[in-house]
């Protein structure tokens, strides 16, 4: 192998173990690990590279980003799977059996939307919201979430219930500032000592906030990450997630998984197959 060769792997390998750090310098903060930080950086978007590589525009460049972003996938599924194990094996310690925890099932939160008026979706489906019978916003959970689904809204419980997400379109927003707004709201409404992390921009334009806080009712230390970002042509959209403190980082690459499925709605007008589809998606990472 070269010395140009190995460079080039030094860098993929920098850039695929730090991509929370990199999301979160932008936006001025501290580093953050766990579930927070995975958030962050499933958020974040593509890469320099992948920008480059799009202005070239050579089809063999193009097969290879692919291969890169399957081979990606892969281990990043294998993180999750692997990551899953070590949650049940702490599951059955008496570290976990003695502590308390929330239930999610019993008691969702009312962050980002309300929690009423909500049905029960099919677990193991993409969560897809539609504005007059199109598919503007998607997301999906893991096929044990407990999924459901409102007029403008998807949310899911882990089937543990100590794990809550929601993703909704804020169709009454004017910009990502009242957005977060809008979070901390719902979350003062639901969590009590609250402490927020610095609030970060990642370099796709979404704004993140993350922190600490205790359940109002179950008294459980948790975190929590919530995001606002561009889902379309003057539409604004919501992600967030509240977790069990003590299982932060026991639930980081599902977290992470679970952001970087989020589909919005030019992803659905792209939805096409072969060369063209590549492209289409090397365009829009550019």
């Amino acid at each position: 192998m070269t010395k140009l060769q190995l460079l080039g792997v030094a860098a993929l390998i920098f850039l695929v173990a730090t991509p929370d750090s990199v999301a979160q310098r932008r936006g001025g903060g501290a580093a953050r690990s766990g579930m927070r930080g995975a958030m962050i950086g499933g958020m974040a978007g593509g890469s320099d590279a992948a920008k480059t590589g799009a202005k070239i525009g050579v089809v063999a460049g193009a097969t290879r980003r692919a291969a890169d972003r399957a081979s990606a996938r892969t281990s990043q599924q294998t993180a999750v799977e692997e990551e899953t194990v070590k949650l049940a094996d702490y599951q059955e310690s008496a570290e976990y059996k003695d502590s308390e925890h929330s239930n999610f099932n019993n008691m969702p939160p009312a962050v980002i939307v309300a929690s009423a008026s909500i049905e029960s979706a099919a677990p193991g489906k993409d969560g897809i919201i539609r504005k007059d019978g199109k598919p503007i916003l998607g997301i999906t959970y893991p096929s044990n979430w407990k999924q459901k689904m409102g007029d403008n809204f998807v949310s899911a419980v882990s089937s543990d219930g100590k794990a809550w997400s929601v993703i909704s379109t804020l169709d009454n927003i004017k910009d990502k500032k009242a957005g977060v707004a809008e979070i901390k709201k719902g979350l003062a409404k639901y969590l009590e000592d609250i402490k927020f992390d610095e609030l970060t921009e990642t370099k796709k334009g979404a704004h993140v906030v993350t922190g600490t806080g205790k359940g109002k009712k179950a008294g459980v230390d948790v975190v929590f990450a919530a995001g606002v970002f561009d889902s379309g042509e003057k539409q604004l959209s919501g992600v967030a997630f509240i977790v069990d403190a003590d299982i932060e980082e026991l639930c980081k690459h599902t977290v992470r998984s679970i952001c970087q499925s989020i589909r919005i709605e030019e992803d659905f007008a792209d939805d096409t197959s072969g060369l063209r589809g590549e492209r289409r998606r090397i365009r829009r990472e550019n």
